[in-house]
């Protein structure tokens, strides 16, 4: 049985990668529509469901980010340090990786909707 801990950081990956969903679904419209972006506006990754912030992101690097499935690009301030961790800060936006328990459903989560 999961401890409370490991049942937040699991809900908070969960809730994190249906955000990464809407931003998967940006990025292939770009790509489907040919479109050569430099900035793109996401949708805020974090573990907070009522929030919908947008995040302008250039488009390679969300890309690159998105590369590790525990990454996800969250506004600053929006970061639980209960079940991420920070690994990059920029102006406009900060990168967390999921830890604990919530890192491997981040991971098989990415395997589910890149496939």
């Amino acid at each position: 049985m999961a401890t409370e801990l490991e049942a937040r950081q699991i809900r908070a990956a969960r809730n994190q990668s249906l955000y990464r969903e809407v931003n998967e679904r940006v990025r292939s419209l770009n790509v489907g529509w040919a479109v050569q972006p430099g900035q793109v506006d996401f949708v805020c990754e974090c573990a907070d469901t009522a929030c919908a912030r947008p995040l302008t992101v250039d488009f390679d690097e969300y890309a690159r980010i998105r590369a590790d499935p525990a990454s996800f690009v969250v506004a600053p301030g929006h970061v639980y340090p209960e079940v991420e961790v920070v690994t990059e800060e920029h102006d406009e936006y900060t990168v967390v990786r999921k830890i604990g328990a919530g890192e491997e459903v981040a991971a098989s989560s990415h395997r589910s909707d890149s496939g």
